[in-house]
Formats: structure tokens, C-alpha cells, sequence
């Protein structure tokens, strides 16, 4: 009996030591770098008519206002590494939507689309940052603007 409540108490002190180191790691885990931006990676190939396409839908007047203001576009031509955590690109044009650690944020938008298809696509992103980060990125950029508003005219 005496041997079994030893072994009682040392399995219960391996469960409590395991249990705490665990919980650091995880707490580690769960710690994310919020990024300044959503990085558009932009999987392309030379002579690509639908990528071409899906560019000059980037650059149309609303679109362009919010990608030039919360992402970052990275291109890489096919066949090129991508992060190993990210599904192989389904062909020309493939654009992922990643955070600071290359995980994916939405779906990626595979060929061409339109305007309204494009600006879907650009405000879940937004929705999944938040889910991902628990911050709204405009909300952030916002804040700065006024800080840095705030700032200027203390300065002056």
C-alpha cells in the first residue's frame, strides 16, 4: 500500500510539473505579433492576362484607397517557394491573405475578379484580422492619425 501511494504522488507531481510547462508554452503560442499590415501574397507568372486583370482591379478607386492604406503586396511567380503552411496556388492569379506568422486570414482569391468580388475579399480580411489579432486595423490606423495629429500640435 505504501508503494502505491508513492507511485500516487510522483505520478501526481509529473502531471503538475507537465501541466505548468505546458500552460507556458501555449501562452507563448497564443501571443501574436500583430502585423502593421495584411500581406497580399500575389502569386503571378510572366504573360498572365488574368493577373494582368486582377491588377487593374487593385488599382480602381476603392480598392486601391484601402489596399495602398492595410496591406502590403509581396509577388511571386509560380513555382517559387510560399510558405510551407499555405495550400499550393491553384494557378495564375493566386493572392493570399496572411498575418505576421504567414497564416493564411481568408480564402485566397484564385483568378480574376471584379470590383465587388475584390472588395469581399478585402473586408474579410479585415474581419478575420480582427478575429485573429482582437484589433481592428483601420480602428489602429485611426488611433495613430490622431496621435500623430495630437503630436504635431503639441509640438507647434
Amino acid at each position: 500500500m505504501r508503494i502505491f501511494r508513492q507511485s500516487i504522488i510522483i505520478f501526481n507531481l509529473l502531471l503538475l510539473f507537465v501541466a505548468c510547462s505546458t500552460t507556458e508554452e501555449e501562452t507563448k503560442k497564443k501571443e501574436k505579433i500583430v502585423p502593421d499590415k495584411i500581406t497580399m501574397l500575389f502569386v503571378t507568372q510572366p504573360n498572365c492576362p488574368s493577373c494582368d486583370k486582377l491588377e487593374e482591379t487593385m488599382r480602381l478607386e476603392r480598392p486601391k484607397a484601402l489596399i495602398d492604406r492595410y496591406f502590403k503586396i509581396e509577388k511571386i511567380y509560380l513555382g517559387k517557394p510560399i510558405p510551407p503552411n499555405l495550400p499550393p496556388p491553384n494557378g495564375t492569379p493566386t493572392v493570399y491573405f496572411v498575418g505576421s506568422d504567414n497564416e493564411a486570414l481568408v480564402e485566397p482569391i484564385v483568378g480574376e475578379k471584379s470590383e465587388s468580388e475584390l472588395m469581399e475579399f478585402l473586408e474579410d480580411s479585415f474581419y478575420e484580422f480582427n478575429l485573429t489579432y482582437g484589433v481592428d486595423i483601420r480602428e489602429l490606423y485611426r488611433q495613430r492619425e490622431n496621435n500623430e495629429t495630437n503630436q504635431s500640435t503639441i509640438d507647434h
